[in-house]
């Protein structure tokens, strides 16, 4: 954990632009008073499939990889972003969450200490909620502290507009995200 300026960091996304999820993250990011890294969705379209044996032997490591997890190791917060496919978040945020793995046997394992908010983009409302519960489950199982508050969005109803920004609820509901994620950095410090 940093004292002096707190790092938070994103990930999610989908890989091409324009990505209505990525939108959502890099507006949450720009928010938050902290130092900011973004994983989206084209870095981690870039990650190698995870499976036990990078972690055990290093054989299927990637500077991507490499990249996320140390950034996650310093990180102090975390915000997931991701399109809610069939009920639950997509496959490269999946793969990407599976990668902290390498986290296990850190002071500070996996999210352990760590706030985490998260933004769900779905096509529907449905989809949007049961995308939500999955990724908090995975944050829960990785010793992270889901905010109270998640971001759910409808992207066939709740697009940017031509400068990129959100109708009143979504930037209200961001401002939320990043307000809780703030108040949670102050008390770690």
């Amino acid at each position: 954990m940093t004292t002096d300026h707190p790092l938070v960091v994103g990930l999610g996304g989908s890989p091409g632009h324009p990505s209505v999820t990525n939108q959502l993250l890099l507006s949450c990011l720009a928010r938050l008073d902290a130092e900011t890294v973004s994983f989206g969705g084209d870095e981690l379209g870039q990650l190698p499939i995870y499976g036990a044996a990078p972690v055990e032997t290093g054989l299927q490591t990637s500077t991507v990889a490499e990249s996320l997890v140390e950034a996650v190791r310093r990180a102090d917060a975390v915000v997931i972003a991701t399109p809610g496919y069939h009920g639950g978040m997509s496959g490269l945020v999946k793969n990407a969450l599976d990668h902290l793995e390498a986290l296990r046997t850190d002071a500070r394992p996996y999210l352990d200490g760590r706030a985490v908010g998260v933004i769900v983009s779905a096509g529907g409302w449905q989809a949007a909620g049961s995308a939500l519960v999955s990724v908090r489950s995975a944050v829960h199982a990785l010793r992270g502290w889901p905010t109270p508050f998640g971001v759910t969005v409808n992207s066939a109803e709740q697009r940017p507009d031509g400068d990129g920004r959100f109708d009143e609820r979504v930037e209200g509901a961001l401002d939320v995200l990043a307000a809780q994620l703030a108040q949670f950095l102050a008390w770690q410090r």
